[in-house]
């Protein structure tokens, strides 16, 4: 190459590198699936808490806990950080990214469907007179989340009732009792309340309601009351199991029963559930005719997800000494180090009840900080739901699970 043309090619050379750095310095962060990683997150924490409960019902809000926990993420930083995303399912994500994903996430749920009620709702409280949160960290939160954030005082005798009051306001009443009182070594006090009411597409007829034998791990048969339903219905089946999904109003939110064949069990079932495997079986489902019979139930449950948390990875945000919690608090001089400050409890209530009418769920996590072709039409299935089985309430629109559950017994 002659002296003259590389002259002439430098400039031409220096622009596109100028161009690629300006390029690169725009490039919005990669987006996030949320609904994916909280599906994910769901199964292993549903397993995590499975195993310290035994054959027990664990009845679990997927969606609340990551929103709730993403509110602590905003303000945790270094290996904490990292520690929280890898056991949400969203390892490596970027913050930014995340909470504009988890903000399009809500605005989807938010967006009204027929013969549906679905509201997802996050408040902050603080003690002002211990802690201050970041002004930064308030400004992020309220962005992405649209919290309500509150200064309280902690050591008044009206504390717990107040929060307590906005869970039973954001649950329609289902979750009136979220904490006994406010501990007197926390600053904070984080709260995600989901709530959701659906009439199916098809009720079922009460008339055809009896009670039937309902076969418990055990093998002692306990009897509950079983709806019953003929016509077509979103079903498929597999040598281990088969499936059903009953549509609300439009279709947009359904309910998805899982029931292991008779050589199976649950907690087989429970082993197998990942991201993955769940949008394989979100695709095999296919009208079908056939005649349904499910358990009517109404469950109430509560859990301390803080070891269950920690079985998943999430271990230095428990801890006073690594919690690294300082994007969020800046304490008053002489009160507090910013650095001292940790998740002292995570606490989830359930509520979930089918009855032939549709489905109510409510969820409230609350955590605390402390420092064409023709074919031959299938056959008819028979679905007999007489023993222990999985289920879940899911947004199709963003593929989010809000509620899922382990039944061992619906009776209690």
């Amino acid at each position: 190459m002659t002296r003259r043309l590389r002259c002439l090619l430098a400039p031409l050379a220096a622009v596109s590198l100028w161009y690629a750095h300006a390029a690169a310095a725009v490039v919005p962060p990669a987006s996030v699936d949320v609904a994916a990683a909280d599906t994910a997150f769901g199964f292993r924490l549903l397993n995590a808490v499975q195993d310290s409960l035994p054959a027990q019902n664990v009845v679990l809000s997927p969606l609340s806990a990551a929103l709730d926990l993403s509110v602590v993420l905003n303000g945790a930083e270094g290996q904490s950080r990292e520690e929280m995303l890898a056991a949400l399912s969203l390892a490596g994500s970027d913050l930014e990214a995340l909470n504009t994903a988890n903000a399009a996430l809500l605005k989807t749920l938010a967006t009204p469907t027929r013969s549906v009620t679905l509201s997802v709702a996050e408040s902050l409280w603080f003690d002002g007179r211990r802690a201050m949160l970041r002004p930064e960290y308030v400004a992020q939160t309220r962005a992405w989340c649209d919290a309500t954030i509150t200064d309280l005082d902690f050591s008044s005798p009206g504390a717990a009732g107040k929060i307590n009051a906005w869970a039973a306001q954001a649950t329609d009443g289902r979750i009136d009792h979220v904490i006994e009182r406010v501990d007197r070594d926390e600053f904070a006090l984080l709260l995600n309340a989901v709530y959701f009411k659906g009439q199916w597409r098809r009720p079922f007829d009460k008339s055809k309601t009896q009670p039937r034998d309902f076969t418990l791990l055990g093998g002692t048969v306990a009897q509950v009351p079983r709806m019953s339903q003929s016509g077509h219905f979103d079903y498929f089946e597999t040598p281990s199991l088969q499936a059903v999904r009953l549509s609300f109003g439009d279709g947009d939110l359904v309910m998805a029963v899982l029931l292991p064949a008779p050589g199976s069990s649950l907690r087989k079932l429970e082993a197998q559930l990942t991201q993955a495997q769940w949008a394989d079986w979100n695709a095999r489902y296919a009208s079908r005719p056939g005649t349904l019979e499910l358990p009517r139930f109404e469950l109430r449950s509560r859990y301390r997800l803080n070891q269950a948390l920690q079985t998943l990875g999430m271990t230095r945000i428990f801890k006073q000494q690594s919690a690294q919690l300082t994007g969020m608090f800046a304490a008053p001089p002489g009160v507090a180090k910013p650095g001292g400050f940790f998740i002292s409890a995570v606490l989830q209530s359930t509520y979930w009840k089918v009855d032939e009418a549709g489905a109510e769920a409510a969820a409230v996590t609350a955590i605390g900080v402390t420092t064409s072709a023709m074919r031959r039409p299938p056959a008819p299935f028979s679905m007999i739901i007489d023993r222990p089985f999985f289920c879940a309430i899911e947004d199709r629109r963003s593929g989010a699970l809000l509620f899922i559950g382990a039944i061992y017994d619906p009776t209690t």
